[in-house]
Protein backbone atom coordinates (compact mmCIF):
# COMPACT_ATOMS: atom_id res chain seq x y z
CA UNK A 1 0.00 0.00 0.00
CA UNK A 2 2.91 1.83 0.40
CA UNK A 3 2.89 3.20 3.70
CA UNK A 4 5.64 4.65 5.48
CA UNK A 5 8.22 2.28 6.55
CA UNK A 6 11.07 2.61 9.04
CA UNK A 7 13.59 1.88 5.66
CA UNK A 8 12.31 5.31 4.05
CA UNK A 9 13.68 7.44 7.33
CA UNK A 10 16.68 6.06 5.69
CA UNK A 11 15.92 8.47 3.09
CA UNK A 12 16.82 11.43 5.88
CA UNK A 13 20.04 12.34 6.13
CA UNK A 14 19.92 14.03 9.54
CA UNK A 15 17.22 11.12 10.75
CA UNK A 16 18.88 8.90 13.59
CA UNK A 17 16.86 5.91 14.79
CA UNK A 18 16.74 5.05 17.98
CA UNK A 19 16.06 1.27 19.27
CA UNK A 20 16.05 0.20 15.98
CA UNK A 21 14.16 -3.29 15.55
CA UNK A 22 15.48 -6.06 13.56
CA UNK A 23 16.74 -5.12 10.17
CA UNK A 24 14.05 -7.66 8.19
CA UNK A 25 11.24 -5.67 10.02
CA UNK A 26 12.75 -2.07 8.73
CA UNK A 27 10.41 -2.40 5.29
CA UNK A 28 7.78 -3.55 7.52
CA UNK A 29 4.71 -1.35 6.23
CA UNK A 30 3.05 1.04 9.18
CA UNK A 31 -0.45 2.48 8.63
CA UNK A 32 0.39 5.71 7.90
CA UNK A 33 1.12 9.11 10.55
CA UNK A 34 -0.63 10.83 12.80
CA UNK A 35 -0.01 13.71 14.58
CA UNK A 36 -2.69 13.75 17.50
CA UNK A 37 -1.94 11.35 20.46
CA UNK A 38 -5.38 11.21 21.16
CA UNK A 39 -6.58 9.63 18.32
CA UNK A 40 -3.19 7.66 16.78
CA UNK A 41 -4.63 3.90 15.59
CA UNK A 42 -2.18 0.63 16.20
CA UNK A 43 0.83 0.79 13.84
CA UNK A 44 0.84 4.27 13.18
CA UNK A 45 3.85 6.54 13.24
CA UNK A 46 3.48 10.01 16.04
CA UNK A 47 4.86 12.58 14.34
CA UNK A 48 5.69 15.21 17.77
CA UNK A 49 5.04 18.69 15.66
CA UNK A 50 4.96 21.98 17.99
CA UNK A 51 2.19 23.96 17.63
CA UNK A 52 0.65 27.59 18.55
CA UNK A 53 -1.15 26.29 21.24
CA UNK A 54 0.45 22.45 22.15
CA UNK A 55 3.95 20.88 21.40
CA UNK A 56 3.21 17.46 20.44
CA UNK A 57 6.16 16.45 22.15
CA UNK A 58 4.43 16.49 25.86
CA UNK A 59 2.58 13.43 24.21
CA UNK A 60 5.27 11.31 22.92
CA UNK A 61 4.24 8.79 26.05
CA UNK A 62 0.60 8.75 25.51
CA UNK A 63 0.86 7.91 21.62
CA UNK A 64 3.17 5.33 22.27
CA UNK A 65 0.90 3.65 25.07
CA UNK A 66 -2.08 4.29 22.42
CA UNK A 67 -0.37 2.04 20.04
CA UNK A 68 2.18 3.91 17.89
CA UNK A 69 4.76 1.75 16.52
CA UNK A 70 7.51 4.84 16.06
CA UNK A 71 7.51 8.16 16.84
CA UNK A 72 9.68 10.97 14.94
CA UNK A 73 10.64 13.70 17.63
CA UNK A 74 13.07 16.37 17.52
CA UNK A 75 16.32 15.41 18.81
CA UNK A 76 16.60 17.42 21.53
CA UNK A 77 13.71 15.21 23.03
CA UNK A 78 15.20 12.10 22.89
CA UNK A 79 15.92 11.67 26.45
CA UNK A 80 12.38 11.65 27.59
CA UNK A 81 11.85 8.36 25.87
CA UNK A 82 14.61 6.74 24.40
CA UNK A 83 13.83 3.75 27.56
CA UNK A 84 10.33 3.22 25.92
CA UNK A 85 12.00 0.30 23.51
CA UNK A 86 9.78 1.68 20.60
CA UNK A 87 12.12 3.21 17.13
CA UNK A 88 12.33 6.36 18.34
CA UNK A 89 13.15 8.76 14.49
CA UNK A 90 15.04 11.83 15.80
CA UNK A 91 15.71 14.91 13.33
CA UNK A 92 16.84 18.48 13.75
CA UNK A 93 12.88 19.59 13.32
CA UNK A 94 10.36 17.40 12.84
CA UNK A 95 8.18 20.03 10.37
CA UNK A 96 11.08 19.73 8.26
CA UNK A 97 11.62 16.36 8.10
CA UNK A 98 7.50 16.07 7.81
CA UNK A 99 7.80 18.16 4.27
CA UNK A 100 10.88 16.32 2.75
CA UNK A 101 9.70 13.33 3.95
CA UNK A 102 6.24 14.08 2.12
CA UNK A 103 8.18 15.11 -1.09
CA UNK A 104 9.87 11.90 -1.26
CA UNK A 105 6.78 9.78 -0.84
CA UNK A 106 5.09 11.86 -3.47
CA UNK A 107 8.34 10.23 -5.92
CA UNK A 108 6.85 7.10 -5.15
CA UNK A 109 3.92 7.56 -7.38
CA UNK A 110 3.12 7.82 -11.05
CA UNK A 111 -0.65 9.30 -11.20
CA UNK A 112 -2.39 12.19 -11.66
CA UNK A 113 -1.96 15.07 -9.59
CA UNK A 114 -4.28 18.14 -9.00
CA UNK A 115 -3.58 20.87 -6.79
CA UNK A 116 -6.05 23.52 -6.18
CA UNK A 117 -5.60 26.87 -4.96
CA UNK A 118 -7.91 30.32 -5.09
CA UNK A 119 -9.01 33.25 -3.17
CA UNK A 120 -12.85 31.67 -3.33
CA UNK A 121 -14.24 28.15 -3.40
CA UNK A 122 -11.40 25.99 -3.10
CA UNK A 123 -12.87 23.48 -0.79
CA UNK A 124 -16.17 23.04 -2.22
CA UNK A 125 -14.41 23.22 -5.69
CA UNK A 126 -12.13 20.25 -4.35
CA UNK A 127 -14.95 18.31 -2.66
CA UNK A 128 -16.72 18.62 -6.30
CA UNK A 129 -14.12 17.53 -7.98
CA UNK A 130 -14.20 14.99 -5.80
CA UNK A 131 -17.56 13.52 -5.41
CA UNK A 132 -17.58 13.10 -9.32
CA UNK A 133 -14.18 11.34 -9.90
CA UNK A 134 -15.13 8.77 -7.13
CA UNK A 135 -18.07 7.46 -9.17
CA UNK A 136 -15.53 5.62 -11.14
CA UNK A 137 -12.01 6.13 -9.69
CA UNK A 138 -10.52 5.85 -6.39
CA UNK A 139 -9.51 9.31 -5.33
CA UNK A 140 -7.08 10.54 -2.55
CA UNK A 141 -7.49 13.91 -1.76
CA UNK A 142 -6.97 16.43 1.18
CA UNK A 143 -9.21 15.72 4.26
CA UNK A 144 -11.54 18.45 4.82
CA UNK A 145 -9.23 21.86 4.58
CA UNK A 146 -5.77 20.61 5.60
CA UNK A 147 -4.25 22.78 2.88
CA UNK A 148 -1.28 24.65 4.87
CA UNK A 149 2.58 23.75 5.76
CA UNK A 150 1.62 20.77 7.92
CA UNK A 151 -1.63 19.42 6.33
CA UNK A 152 -0.39 19.40 2.49
CA UNK A 153 2.60 17.25 3.78
CA UNK A 154 0.01 14.93 5.94
CA UNK A 155 -1.98 14.53 2.69
CA UNK A 156 0.84 13.38 0.97
CA UNK A 157 1.71 11.04 3.13
CA UNK A 158 -1.41 8.97 3.24
CA UNK A 159 -1.30 8.94 -0.61
CA UNK A 160 -1.05 4.67 -1.20
CA UNK A 161 -1.01 2.92 -4.17
CA UNK A 162 -4.81 1.78 -4.14
CA UNK A 163 -5.46 5.22 -5.35
CA UNK A 164 -5.54 6.26 -8.77
CA UNK A 165 -5.85 10.13 -8.65
CA UNK A 166 -5.39 12.37 -5.95
CA UNK A 167 -6.42 15.97 -5.53
CA UNK A 168 -4.81 18.67 -3.06
CA UNK A 169 -6.05 21.86 -1.89
CA UNK A 170 -3.22 24.71 -1.15
CA UNK A 171 -4.32 27.54 1.25
CA UNK A 172 -1.90 30.28 1.88
CA UNK A 173 -1.83 33.89 3.49
CA UNK A 174 1.81 34.97 3.00
CA UNK A 175 3.85 35.19 0.11
CA UNK A 176 5.32 32.10 -0.78
CA UNK A 177 3.60 29.64 0.57
CA UNK A 178 2.16 28.28 -2.33
CA UNK A 179 5.37 28.25 -3.89
CA UNK A 180 6.72 25.79 -1.11
CA UNK A 181 3.27 23.81 -0.82
CA UNK A 182 3.76 23.28 -5.16
CA UNK A 183 7.26 22.67 -4.69
CA UNK A 184 5.97 19.41 -2.69
CA UNK A 185 3.48 18.01 -4.47
CA UNK A 186 4.37 18.67 -7.71
CA UNK A 187 1.25 18.46 -9.66
CA UNK A 188 0.72 16.84 -12.80
CA UNK A 189 -2.65 19.37 -13.02
CA UNK A 190 -3.16 22.78 -11.57
CA UNK A 191 -6.37 25.05 -11.30
CA UNK A 192 -6.86 28.73 -9.32
CA UNK A 193 -10.58 28.92 -8.80
CA UNK A 194 -10.22 32.47 -8.59
CA UNK A 195 -7.96 35.71 -7.56
CA UNK A 196 -9.78 38.12 -5.22
CA UNK A 197 -9.68 40.49 -2.36
CA UNK A 198 -7.92 38.15 0.24
CA UNK A 199 -5.34 38.27 2.76
CA UNK A 200 -4.29 41.79 1.52
CA UNK A 201 -2.98 42.40 5.07
CA UNK A 202 0.34 40.23 3.34
CA UNK A 203 -0.48 40.28 -0.30
CA UNK A 204 -1.16 44.30 -0.61
CA UNK A 205 -3.22 44.31 -3.34
CA UNK A 206 -4.49 41.81 -6.34
CA UNK A 207 -1.35 41.79 -8.40
CA UNK A 208 0.13 40.63 -4.94
CA UNK A 209 -2.39 37.64 -4.50
CA UNK A 210 -2.37 37.36 -8.64
CA UNK A 211 1.67 36.57 -8.15
CA UNK A 212 0.67 34.00 -5.37
CA UNK A 213 -1.79 31.58 -6.71
CA UNK A 214 -0.41 32.00 -10.08
CA UNK A 215 3.33 29.97 -8.52
CA UNK A 216 0.74 27.17 -8.55
CA UNK A 217 0.86 27.38 -12.40
CA UNK A 218 4.70 28.04 -12.36
CA UNK A 219 5.15 25.03 -10.16
CA UNK A 220 3.20 22.08 -11.98
CA UNK A 221 5.31 19.97 -14.01
CA UNK A 222 6.37 20.68 -17.68
CA UNK A 223 3.69 19.33 -19.95
CA UNK A 224 1.63 19.44 -17.30
CA UNK A 225 -2.44 20.71 -17.89
CA UNK A 226 -3.06 24.27 -15.90
CA UNK A 227 -6.89 24.36 -15.80
CA UNK A 228 -8.02 28.27 -16.22
CA UNK A 229 -10.96 30.45 -14.87
CA UNK A 230 -11.86 32.45 -18.08
CA UNK A 231 -14.27 34.22 -16.43
CA UNK A 232 -11.85 35.90 -13.69
CA UNK A 233 -9.76 38.87 -15.65
CA UNK A 234 -6.00 37.88 -14.36
CA UNK A 235 -6.27 33.96 -15.15
CA UNK A 236 -8.22 34.91 -18.65
CA UNK A 237 -5.14 36.45 -20.03
CA UNK A 238 -2.66 33.39 -18.52
CA UNK A 239 -0.61 31.95 -20.66
CA UNK A 240 2.13 29.26 -21.20
CA UNK A 241 4.28 27.23 -23.63
CA UNK A 242 5.36 24.62 -21.12
CA UNK A 243 2.18 23.41 -20.15
CA UNK A 244 -1.00 22.12 -22.08
CA UNK A 245 -3.84 24.89 -21.26
CA UNK A 246 -7.61 23.77 -20.60
CA UNK A 247 -10.28 26.67 -20.05
CA UNK A 248 -14.02 27.09 -18.50
CA UNK A 249 -16.53 29.74 -19.10
CA UNK A 250 -20.01 31.14 -17.51
CA UNK A 251 -19.55 33.81 -20.51
CA UNK A 252 -21.49 33.35 -24.09
CA UNK A 253 -18.73 35.21 -25.65
CA UNK A 254 -15.69 33.55 -24.60
CA UNK A 255 -13.91 31.20 -26.34
CA UNK A 256 -13.20 28.69 -24.05
CA UNK A 257 -12.51 24.70 -23.88
CA UNK A 258 -15.59 24.01 -20.82
CA UNK A 259 -18.99 26.08 -21.41
CA UNK A 260 -21.86 26.68 -18.63
CA UNK A 261 -24.82 28.96 -18.79
CA UNK A 262 -26.72 29.70 -15.93
CA UNK A 263 -30.46 29.38 -16.62
CA UNK A 264 -31.87 30.43 -13.57
CA UNK A 265 -32.34 29.67 -9.76
CA UNK A 266 -34.76 27.56 -7.93
CA UNK A 267 -36.93 28.90 -4.79
CA UNK A 268 -33.69 27.37 -2.03
CA UNK A 269 -31.36 29.88 -4.37
CA UNK A 270 -29.67 26.70 -6.19
CA UNK A 271 -28.42 26.96 -9.51
CA UNK A 272 -29.92 25.64 -12.47
CA UNK A 273 -27.75 25.63 -15.46
CA UNK A 274 -26.46 24.05 -18.39
CA UNK A 275 -23.26 22.33 -19.15
CA UNK A 276 -21.87 22.54 -22.89
CA UNK A 277 -25.39 23.12 -24.03
CA UNK A 278 -26.20 19.08 -23.21
CA UNK A 279 -27.35 18.47 -19.91
CA UNK A 280 -29.16 20.84 -17.98
CA UNK A 281 -27.89 20.52 -14.22
CA UNK A 282 -30.20 21.37 -10.95
CA UNK A 283 -27.97 21.95 -8.14
CA UNK A 284 -28.70 21.60 -4.30
CA UNK A 285 -26.07 24.26 -3.26
CA UNK A 286 -27.00 28.07 -3.31
CA UNK A 287 -25.30 30.37 -4.87
CA UNK A 288 -23.92 31.88 -8.10
CA UNK A 289 -20.58 31.58 -7.00
CA UNK A 290 -21.39 27.45 -6.10
CA UNK A 291 -22.35 26.90 -10.28
CA UNK A 292 -18.61 28.32 -11.02
CA UNK A 293 -17.53 25.70 -8.20
CA UNK A 294 -19.72 23.14 -10.21
CA UNK A 295 -18.04 23.92 -13.77
CA UNK A 296 -14.81 24.14 -12.90
CA UNK A 297 -15.06 20.57 -10.92
CA UNK A 298 -17.25 19.33 -14.40
CA UNK A 299 -14.40 20.48 -16.52
CA UNK A 300 -11.93 18.46 -14.53
CA UNK A 301 -14.62 15.76 -15.03
CA UNK A 302 -14.48 16.10 -18.46
CA UNK A 303 -10.48 15.97 -19.04
CA UNK A 304 -11.09 12.30 -17.23
CA UNK A 305 -13.65 11.29 -19.74
CA UNK A 306 -16.40 11.79 -18.16
CA UNK A 307 -19.75 12.82 -20.08
CA UNK A 308 -22.42 15.77 -19.32
CA UNK A 309 -25.29 12.88 -18.26
CA UNK A 310 -22.60 11.49 -15.65
CA UNK A 311 -21.41 14.78 -14.02
CA UNK A 312 -24.98 15.59 -14.07
CA UNK A 313 -26.12 12.69 -12.55
CA UNK A 314 -23.09 13.18 -9.82
CA UNK A 315 -23.71 17.41 -9.31
CA UNK A 316 -27.52 16.97 -8.48
CA UNK A 317 -26.56 14.65 -5.20
CA UNK A 318 -24.27 16.90 -3.58
CA UNK A 319 -25.00 19.09 -1.08
CA UNK A 320 -23.21 22.22 0.82
CA UNK A 321 -19.94 21.10 2.63
CA UNK A 322 -20.09 22.43 6.19
CA UNK A 323 -20.25 26.31 6.77
CA UNK A 324 -19.99 27.01 2.76
CA UNK A 325 -23.62 28.69 1.94
CA UNK A 326 -24.97 25.63 4.17
CA UNK A 327 -29.13 26.21 4.05
CA UNK A 328 -30.62 25.63 7.38
CA UNK A 329 -34.32 25.34 8.20
CA UNK A 330 -34.28 26.94 12.52
CA UNK A 331 -37.77 26.79 13.78
CA UNK A 332 -39.86 29.00 10.89
CA UNK A 333 -36.42 30.52 9.88
CA UNK A 334 -33.67 29.72 6.84
CA UNK A 335 -30.64 30.09 8.09
CA UNK A 336 -27.79 30.42 5.22
CA UNK A 337 -24.53 29.65 7.35
CA UNK A 338 -22.10 30.24 5.00
CA UNK A 339 -19.45 31.19 8.31
CA UNK A 340 -16.22 29.76 7.21
CA UNK A 341 -14.51 32.73 5.92
CA UNK A 342 -15.15 36.06 4.67
CA UNK A 343 -13.68 38.50 2.12
CA UNK A 344 -15.21 41.24 0.27
CA UNK A 345 -15.66 39.49 -2.87
CA UNK A 346 -17.39 36.27 -1.53
CA UNK A 347 -19.17 38.74 0.78
CA UNK A 348 -20.93 40.21 -1.96
CA UNK A 349 -21.69 36.63 -3.78
CA UNK A 350 -23.48 35.40 -0.34
CA UNK A 351 -25.49 39.12 0.05
CA UNK A 352 -26.48 38.09 -3.75
CA UNK A 353 -27.22 34.85 -3.13
CA UNK A 354 -29.28 36.04 0.52
CA UNK A 355 -31.22 38.45 -1.91
CA UNK A 356 -32.39 35.86 -4.92
CA UNK A 357 -33.30 33.98 -2.26
CA UNK A 358 -35.70 36.54 -0.59
CA UNK A 359 -37.24 37.61 -3.77
CA UNK A 360 -38.01 34.95 -4.89
CA UNK A 361 -40.52 33.75 -1.62
CA UNK A 362 -40.95 37.48 -0.57
CA UNK A 363 -39.44 37.38 3.30
CA UNK A 364 -37.72 39.37 5.24
CA UNK A 365 -33.96 39.41 5.08
CA UNK A 366 -31.40 39.73 7.81
CA UNK A 367 -27.55 39.79 7.36
CA UNK A 368 -25.33 39.03 10.38
CA UNK A 369 -22.10 39.70 9.21
CA UNK A 370 -18.54 39.29 10.93
CA UNK A 371 -15.03 41.29 11.09
CA UNK A 372 -13.57 40.41 7.61
CA UNK A 373 -9.72 40.43 9.06
CA UNK A 374 -6.05 40.11 7.22
CA UNK A 375 -7.08 42.99 4.90
CA UNK A 376 -4.48 45.40 6.44
CA UNK A 377 -4.65 48.84 5.15
CA UNK A 378 -7.83 48.32 2.98
CA UNK A 379 -9.69 47.21 5.93
CA UNK A 380 -11.50 50.31 6.62
CA UNK A 381 -12.62 51.08 3.34
CA UNK A 382 -13.43 47.57 2.37
CA UNK A 383 -15.94 47.29 5.97
CA UNK A 384 -17.40 50.59 4.55
CA UNK A 385 -17.77 49.62 1.11
CA UNK A 386 -19.74 45.75 2.48
CA UNK A 387 -21.67 48.17 4.86
CA UNK A 388 -22.83 50.66 2.11
CA UNK A 389 -23.77 47.34 -0.20
CA UNK A 390 -25.82 45.64 2.58
CA UNK A 391 -27.92 48.95 3.38
CA UNK A 392 -28.56 48.98 0.07
CA UNK A 393 -30.25 45.81 0.08
CA UNK A 394 -33.41 46.76 1.17
CA UNK A 395 -32.36 44.65 4.55
CA UNK A 396 -35.03 44.65 7.50
CA UNK A 397 -31.73 44.04 9.94
CA UNK A 398 -27.76 44.13 10.03
CA UNK A 399 -26.36 42.83 12.59
CA UNK A 400 -22.40 42.86 12.80
CA UNK A 401 -19.76 41.74 15.06
CA UNK A 402 -16.61 42.49 15.19
CA UNK A 403 -14.33 46.18 15.79
CA UNK A 404 -14.05 46.75 12.09
CA UNK A 405 -17.71 46.75 11.47
CA UNK A 406 -18.36 48.60 14.67
CA UNK A 407 -16.44 51.55 13.45
CA UNK A 408 -17.54 51.34 9.74
CA UNK A 409 -21.25 51.56 11.14
CA UNK A 410 -20.18 54.37 13.78
CA UNK A 411 -18.98 56.54 10.48
CA UNK A 412 -21.97 55.30 8.47
CA UNK A 413 -24.67 56.43 10.49
CA UNK A 414 -23.35 59.97 10.59
CA UNK A 415 -24.71 59.76 7.12
CA UNK A 416 -27.25 57.74 7.50
CA UNK A 417 -29.02 57.79 10.80
CA UNK A 418 -31.70 55.50 10.19
CA UNK A 419 -30.04 52.96 9.45
CA UNK A 420 -31.18 49.95 11.25
CA UNK A 421 -27.35 48.55 11.85
CA UNK A 422 -26.45 46.55 15.45
CA UNK A 423 -23.11 46.31 16.19
CA UNK A 424 -21.83 44.01 18.77
CA UNK A 425 -18.10 42.36 20.15
CA UNK A 426 -20.18 39.36 21.91
CA UNK A 427 -21.59 36.50 19.84
CA UNK A 428 -24.10 35.35 23.20
CA UNK A 429 -24.91 39.13 22.70
CA UNK A 430 -25.67 39.78 19.27
CA UNK A 431 -27.88 36.43 19.23
CA UNK A 432 -29.59 37.58 22.12
CA UNK A 433 -30.89 40.46 20.19
CA UNK A 434 -31.34 38.65 17.03
CA UNK A 435 -33.77 36.47 18.46
CA UNK A 436 -35.78 39.26 19.75
CA UNK A 437 -35.91 40.85 16.38
CA UNK A 438 -36.44 37.69 13.93
CA UNK A 439 -39.68 36.52 12.54
CA UNK A 440 -41.12 33.52 11.43
CA UNK A 441 -40.29 33.01 7.71
CA UNK A 442 -37.15 35.30 7.93
CA UNK A 443 -34.13 34.45 6.22
CA UNK A 444 -30.58 35.15 7.88
CA UNK A 445 -27.43 35.31 6.12
CA UNK A 446 -24.59 34.29 8.66
CA UNK A 447 -21.26 35.29 7.52
CA UNK A 448 -17.54 36.41 8.66
CA UNK A 449 -13.85 35.39 8.67
CA UNK A 450 -12.48 32.45 10.51
CA UNK A 451 -11.17 34.15 13.26
CA UNK A 452 -14.47 35.24 13.82
CA UNK A 453 -16.37 32.22 14.30
CA UNK A 454 -19.60 33.04 13.46
CA UNK A 455 -20.79 29.63 13.90
CA UNK A 456 -20.72 30.25 17.72
CA UNK A 457 -24.18 32.43 16.83
CA UNK A 458 -25.49 29.91 14.79
CA UNK A 459 -25.32 27.64 17.94
CA UNK A 460 -26.62 30.12 20.41
CA UNK A 461 -29.90 30.30 18.40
Amino acid sequence: MNYLSLADFRQLPEAVILNPPPEKEFSRPTRGISIDSRSIKANQIFWALKGDKFDGHDFIIDALKNGAAAAVIDRNHAHTVSAMGIPIITVADTLAALQKMAALHRKKFNIPILALTGTNGKTTTKEMITWILQTKFRVHKTWGNLNNHIGVPLTLLHLTSDHQISVIEMGTNHPGEIAVLASLVQPTMSLITNIGRGHLQFFNDLDGVAREKLDLFNYTLPKGLLILNKDDARLSVYTSSSHVLYSYTLQESTTANVHGKIVSFDDSGAGIWKLNDKSVINMKIAGRQNVQNALAASTVALYFGFQEEEIKSALEKYTAYEKRMQIIQNGHCTIINDSYNANPDSFSLALETLLQLSAKQNRRKILVMGDMLELGNSSHQLHQEILQMAYSSNLVGIFTLGEFFRKAAKKFKIKNPAANINCFLSHQELATALKKFIKPNDIILIKGSRGMQMEKILAFL
